[in-house]
């Protein structure tokens, strides 16, 4: 699940131009999670640059990931010592548990 502390790598391709491909690591699955929220939320105050608060909702997390190019994450595995290759679907289903996990830590 999200929680676990899994060495990631998100791959990002924002559109189609091949400049806009990127990559971030971090040492936990769950730091990979907060970050696709960051990228998220950035592009939100990049569009609304007068609010000062912005609220969305998982489904609206759904809808930016789907619009990106390409994305996916490569997660380490030890038993095979080896990154597994996880795509959007996979990334979608982590969010919703890393996402609900903070929610009920907050409750």
């Amino acid at each position: 699940m999200a929680a676990q502390v899994k060495h990631t790598i998100l791959l990002v391709q924002y559109n189609l131009t091949v400049g806009s491909r990127t990559f971030m690591d971090f040492e936990s699955l769950a730091a990979a999670m907060d970050e696709i929220c960051a990228l998220y939320e950035k592009e939100l105050k990049a569009l609304n640059p007068s609010q000062s608060n912005i609220t969305y909702d998982i489904a609206d997390l759904y809808t930016y990931i789907d619009q990106l190019s390409d994305v996916s994450c490569l997660v380490y595995s030890d038993p095979i010592k080896a990154y597994l290759p996880k795509d959007k679907d996979w990334i979608k289903k982590q969010l919703y548990s890393h996402l609900r996990a903070q929610t009920a830590e907050s409750s």
